[in-house]
């Protein structure tokens, strides 16, 4: 009688150190494999998830150990640990902390509306003009069209927008020097917007938005992030961008975004995706800098808004 609860303790341990062998390998490698690959729309599924994947490979290891496999749990939980430290030394390279030392010039709201979600489009503007933005960027605006008079009173540059085309919209308290749209693919129109704006105190920056394909759309993905990586190594000067990326900042295509044109992430971006997990969510909306241009700080909301995205606030400090 004695044999049966050690068979199962031994059949339990097996199975937690085979799946956690399975999450490792899935969370260390992913990012590794190109999109172009035959498994690079699957693996760019899972890249963004990582973290999450790593936390639960570890939970698995430990429970291997505990259920008998000691050393094996432990060797899986030696190889979580050093995945997550290669994942965090990557991370690391591309992004900065906060300048919470610096002034802030300008604060800068982001949100991605959700195109369908027109019923919430009033408060959606009003929660916006609450926090006071000198610049407001919207994807999937259809959401906010119209409503968009409570905007043009305030704002002295409001972008064109219409029911039917509307993906992005940015609304700025100052008139931009220069303003433009570009496709970035063939499927959808207007989704990189660019205005030259000037602060009160007479320095210039580039504020870019972008609105990206989710990264496992191979055809569409590869190449609208070679044009954007394009765009942005074009920006001179200090230059701000904000929008949804559809990658968290540790996935391939935003690490090679991030490296191939010295923009800079955040160090510990919060979740943004899906709304209903907060901070705990992935980070799919960012704001990157570079170029002098710094985040002095950022914070989050939308929770009520109806959309599945979160939004931020973020204040910016130029050089």
């Amino acid at each position: 009688m004695s044999e049966q609860p050690d068979i199962w303790k031994t059949k339990t341990a097996a199975a937690f150190s085979t799946l956690a062998l399975v999450l490792v390998s899935v969370g260390a490698l992913m990012r590794f494999i190109p999109s172009e690959s035959t498994f690079g729309p699957v693996a760019r599924v899972f890249d963004s998830l990582s973290p999450q994947i790593l936390l639960v490979a570890l939970a698995c290891s430990v429970l291997a150990a505990g259920f008998g496999m000691r050393r094996i749990g432990g060797v899986l939980a030696l190889l979580v640990l050093a995945a997550g430290v290669q994942q965090f030394m990557a991370h690391q390279n591309v992004s900065l902390p906060l300048a919470s030392e610096e002034t802030a010039d300008i604060r800068l709201l982001f949100l991605n509306a959700l195109g369908e979600n027109d019923e919430n489009g009033a408060l959606i503007i009003e929660t916006a003009l609450g926090f006071d933005p000198d610049v407001i960027v919207f994807a999937e605006s259809g959401a906010v069209v119209d409503h968009l008079e409570r905007l043009e009173d305030l704002y002295k540059f409001v972008s064109p927008c219409a029911a039917e085309k509307c993906e992005l919209l940015v609304a700025s308290k100052v008139q931009p020097k220069r303003f433009w749209t570009l496709k970035l693919n063939a499927v959808w129109d207007d989704r990189y917007a660019v205005a030259e704006l000037e602060v009160p105190r007479g320095a210039s920056f580039f504020l870019a938005a972008s609105h990206l394909s989710k990264p496992w759309l191979s055809g569409i993905a590869e190449s609208e992030l070679a044009r954007v990586i394009a765009q942005y190594n074009w920006l001179s000067g200090p230059s701000v961008v904000v929008g949804d990326f559809n990658a968290a900042p540790w996935s391939r295509s935003m690490l090679h975004l991030l490296s191939s044109t010295e923009m800079r992430t955040l160090r510990a971006p919060s979740g943004t995706w899906p709304t209903g997990a907060g901070d705990y969510g992935i980070p799919l909306d960012h704001v990157l800098v570079k170029n002098g241009a710094r985040v002095v700080s950022i914070a989050y909301f939308g929770e009520n808004l109806g959309s599945n995205h979160r939004g931020f606030v973020a204040d910016i400090a130029l050089p």
